[in-house]
């Protein structure tokens, strides 16, 4: 083969990966511009408790064609979130060999989240509200809104990059600059959870 069809075989790779994404990209903002899929979501767990999207991988036919194409969006339902999550600097909580956030409509819980392990796999359960606080407000996501102390947050992490580029500008090897700051989170850590991470220099 020679290297101009390597490079067409590549630059097609590109095209259709670049195609895709922005269609993958379009579906994630329209399943998260109305409550059409949470109200699904609630509606499909009237019998259940949760679920994940390889539950009828094998078994196609137990399952409503529409119900089936939904249980497919879970994905990007949960990139959905994801990304609203990170920008408003709302972390998942971890469960075993994965991660999930806790997202709410009105007094509608659920917990949206990812499994890793032979495989990637997404799951949703359906959850009680006790403290609204705990949960993500999906008209949030819906309407964009900043979070409260997201332009405080971002402060701060300016001028911690502003310290950090300060210190090595004047000297300061790169090295005792990632141990100062993983020690410094260390100690938080010991603080917030009461047990200390191993830590070695």
């Amino acid at each position: 083969m020679s290297s101009e069809e390597e490079n067409e075989i590549m630059s097609k790779f590109i095209k259709e990966y670049i195609e895709k994404e922005n269609v993958e990209r379009k579906k994630t903002k329209a399943l998260m511009s109305n409550t059409n899929y949470l109200e699904w979501l609630n509606q499909f767990t009237q019998d259940k408790e949760g679920f994940s999207d390889n539950d009828w991988l094998y078994f196609p036919e137990r399952i409503k064609k529409s119900d089936n194409e939904n249980v497919d969006k879970l994905c990007l339902f949960y990139e959905g979130i994801r990304q609203y999550a990170e920008s408003n600097h709302i972390y998942p909580l971890k469960c075993n060999f994965g991660n999930f956030y806790k997202i709410r409509l009105n007094k509608i819980g659920f917990e949206i989240g990812i499994l890793n392990g032979q495989g990637t796999k997404f799951f949703c359960n359906k959850v009680a509200v006790e403290n609204e606080q705990e949960f993500i407000d999906f008209n949030d996501i819906m309407t964009g809104k900043k979070q409260e102390n997201v332009d405080k947050i971002n402060a701060s992490l300016e001028s911690l990059s502003n310290m950090i580029l300060t210190a090595y500008e004047s000297g300061v090897p790169i090295e005792s600059i990632i141990y100062t700051i993983e020690k410094t989170i260390n100690e938080i850590t010991y603080k917030k959870e009461g047990k200390a991470k191993v830590f070695t220099r």
